[in-house]
């Protein structure tokens, strides 16, 4: 082999060997990064961290908010208002809340059936309703706003019975049932077929219930279509910067509002209420 014909074999080995070596680096870094969890892996897990650290599965809620109903002259923006007020608060306390906005009757139904079938045993469920409630035959009915009502017995096909309701999720096995009922109302549909809107029937509770309504029974409010909704807003209130559990917090705002009922009855002087 000649001097010159040397170095430009060395040469050329050198090269390949380059080529080579940078071949393997190059396989090395595509492979390397499979080896890592993937950006979008991790914020899946931070996102159910943060869920989990802040939602609780066995406290659930059900928001119904009636607002426009056809039949009606004005619409209801406090019911609206309302709701999200109740939804943040409940949601800052670590519930579950499910918020169904002008539902009808099919809507009312799965809805109810889809916290039934989240509820479990141990559970916290809590129902609230705003909108019109129509009484019949001593029971309370949530009215859709596709009901199409012209005399009593209209009521109880096309409403939903808060009485059923709350017998239901009992049947779920959920520790406490709360039902919070913002709808007595002077409404369009006992204008109908009665003399008077007769407001709402007492809504019974056991030891496992709690019971919460805007007034009195046998009541309706004249403040339909205005804001603020002092009713709801006082509940929140208390809901939001309390460290007492929520059913404790609801179970003494009943109680009070009971209190106040029986003063009112008795003709002394009214005690405060969740309005306040």
């Amino acid at each position: 082999m000649s001097r010159t014909a040397f170095p430009r074999t060395l040469m050329a080995t050198a090269i390949l060997f380059g080529l080579v070596s940078t071949g393997f680096a190059s396989i090395a870094l595509v492979k390397a990064p499979h080896n890592l969890p993937s950006h979008r892996a991790v914020m899946a897990r931070s996102h159910a961290a943060n869920r989990s650290s802040t939602v609780r599965s066995d406290h659930v809620a059900l928001l119904i908010a009636n607002s426009n109903y056809p039949d009606a002259e004005i619409p209801l923006p406090e019911v609206a208002a309302g709701a999200d007020l109740l939804a943040n608060a409940l949601h800052s306390r670590g519930f579950v809340v499910d918020v169904v906005r002008d539902a009808t009757r099919a809507r009312i139904t799965e809805a109810v059936d889809r916290l039934k079938a989240e509820a479990r045993p141990g559970s916290v469920v809590l129902v609230y309703f705003g909108g019109f409630g129509v009484q019949s035959r001593g029971q309370n009915y949530m009215i859709p706003v596709d009901a199409k009502i012209w005399e009593e017995r209209d009521v109880r096909r096309d409403g939903v019975s808060v009485e059923e309701t709350l017998s239901e999720l009992s049947g779920s096995g959920a520790r406490k049932q709360i039902a919070i009922v913002d709808a007595s109302r002077r409404n369009p549909y006992e204008r109908r077929f009665r003399e008077y809107s007769h407001g709402l029937a007492p809504i019974g509770e056991d030891g496992n219930s709690i019971v919460i309504t805007s007034t009195s029974p046998e009541q309706v409010t004249e403040d339909a279509g205005t804001l603020p909704n002092r009713f709801v807003n006082g509940l929140a209130a208390k809901i939001s910067p309390s460290s007492l559990p929520v059913e404790e917090i609801l179970a003494r705002a009943a109680a009070s509002s009971g209190d106040r009922r029986e003063q009112e009855h008795s003709g002394a002087p009214a005690a405060s209420n969740a309005n306040s």
